[in-house]
């Protein structure tokens, strides 16, 4: 009966292992097409990230605390972080001809964000 046991358990936890093992090999895949997708949008920007956050610094009176590429939209965007009066806006500054997209007050629910667009 102790073999039996054995045996099972031996089994269920090689299942486990090949499950994880899948898992794992689809989370490096999603990860390497988010990098090819960033490194293509990158590759389109006419602007450097530093003259995004100095547009984003600019528009807002504030200072950079974090800058990244938005990989959420089609079109390269930069999102930067920037603290002002005790506040973190987030502006959207366009990797093309580094103009700010958009201004809205980071809220930690995200409710009653305030946006300006131009």
């Amino acid at each position: 009966m102790n073999t039996a046991h054995s045996k099972i358990l031996i089994a269920l936890f090689a299942m486990i292992m090949t499950a994880g093992s899948v898992v794992n090999v689809a989370q490096a895949a999603e990860t390497q097409d988010k990098e090819a997708k960033e490194l293509k949008l990158f590759s389109q920007a006419t602007i450097s990230l530093q003259d995004a956050i100095k547009a984003a610094e600019q528009k807002t009176g504030g200072k950079a605390m974090e800058a990244e590429l938005n990989d959420e939209s089609a079109a390269v965007q930069f999102e930067i972080e920037i603290l002002k009066d005790g506040k973190v806006h987030e502006v959207i500054v366009d990797g093309k001809t580094g103009s700010v997209l958009k201004v809205s007050l980071e809220d930690e629910s995200n409710e009653g964000a305030e946006s300006e667009k131009e």
